[in-house]
């Protein structure tokens, strides 16, 4: 399933007018379009109604989406932002989903798991930092783009 832009101010609207429910739904969808993308392994979506399991399918959630749609690795303070003040998850996430959704080239960078300071080594084609004076993996040596 591809990733859906979907507008963000219908996504409130629609989960104000269906008492949240509409959230759940989103939610779903979008577990769905991150574990499809990137081959990720949030849970299923059974957990959201079960009390404290919830809580784990939220953090798997946000680990997801941090390491692999937003390309950062704080999954701890995302969890505690999207926990604590919820109703701005779905304005966040939506909005990350909406870059990939408009641009192929942004969302192929993000499922090599490369992030904004990363390159790709010329010789094994792995990501490496953009700072790098050589490979880590086959240890060859370039001009560092710095």
């Amino acid at each position: 399933m591809p990733i859906k832009n979907r507008n963000i101010a219908l996504v409130y609207i629609y989960g104000i007018l269906t008492l949240g429910i509409y959230f759940i739904y989103w939610g779903i969808s979008t577990k769905n379009e991150i574990n499809d993308e990137f081959k990720t392994d949030i849970p299923t979506g059974w957990l959201l109604i079960i009390p404290i399991a919830n809580i784990y399918w939220l953090y798997r959630y946000t680990e997801a989406f941090v390491t692999k749609v937003k390309g950062d690795d704080d999954t701890a303070l995302w969890f505690i932002l999207f926990w604590l003040v919820g109703i701005i998850m779905p304005w966040i996430v939506q909005s990350e989903l909406n870059k990939l959704a408009d641009d192929p080239n942004l969302l192929q960078t993000r499922k090599q798991g490369r992030r904004k300071n990363d390159r790709i080594c010329p010789n094994c084609g792995r990501v490496i930092p953009l700072e790098a004076n050589f490979c880590p993996y086959c240890n060859k040596k370039f001009e560092s783009y710095l």
